[in-house]
């Protein structure tokens, strides 16, 4: 596991959404931030530095429960609900997959261990998205879109959540989007500070 010590994180409000992918992760009008890292020397395996997993768990959960998409069921930590995607006919299916609009299973967490396993589902490959709730369930309209939505462009800010989740490109960065500016400091004021708290140097680059 790479330390603290090894990590420089930075946060961004300004950064090219072409080279990073993640324009399509951001809903409407919403407030953004991208937490993104340099490790040295640069590690084999690329996935998200534990610190950063352990921090925007942390600040997640703090914020209210967390529901994400849930691609694998083997080896889950305990403390998720799992809430099964409906099942379509398999024509059905089919097209959604082609149309990278497939229904998948949500999970709610309100602990940072069973928030983290988040990271560990398709997070790499940008299949991932969570939402912290402002309660401690999804409405139908906003779990159906958690299960579907690839592109979050034209659609308005979930109004059941203060905060998404999404990875970068290759998961290599993580998103933070909030429908309120004040939302999206307060989560960036938590993972900063849990950060700071571990060790680990961080800057903020731009101007929220």
């Amino acid at each position: 596991m790479t330390s603290s010590t090894d990590i420089s994180v930075r946060i961004l409000y300004e950064w090219n959404e072409t080279a990073s992918q993640t324009a399509s992760f951001r809903p409407a009008a919403s407030a953004v931030a991208l937490i993104d890292w340099t490790i040295l020397p640069p590690p084999v395996d690329e996935s998200v530095p534990q610190p950063v997993i352990s921090a925007v768990a942390e600040t997640a959960v703090a914020l209210g429960a967390v529901a994400f998409r849930l691609f694998f069921k083997e080896n889950l930590p305990n403390n998720l609900t799992i809430f099964p995607a409906p099942r379509a006919w398999v024509g059905l299916r089919a097209v959604d997959r082609m149309r990278r609009t497939w229904p998948v299973d949500i999970a709610t967490a309100m602990t940072p261990e069973a928030t983290a396993e988040m990271f560990s589902q398709d997070w790499h490959l940008q299949g991932q998205t969570g939402l912290v709730l402002r309660g401690y369930s999804l409405s139908d309209e906003s779990m159906n879109r958690l299960r579907r939505a690839r592109d979050w462009r034209d659609q308005a800010f979930p109004a059941d959540a203060k905060l998404l989740i999404a990875p970068a490109v290759d998961g290599e960065g993580v998103l933070l989007a909030a429908g309120h500016q004040c939302e999206l400091e307060e989560a960036v004021e938590g993972v900063v500070s849990r950060l700071v708290n571990a060790g680990v140097n961080v800057t903020v680059d731009g101007a929220a």
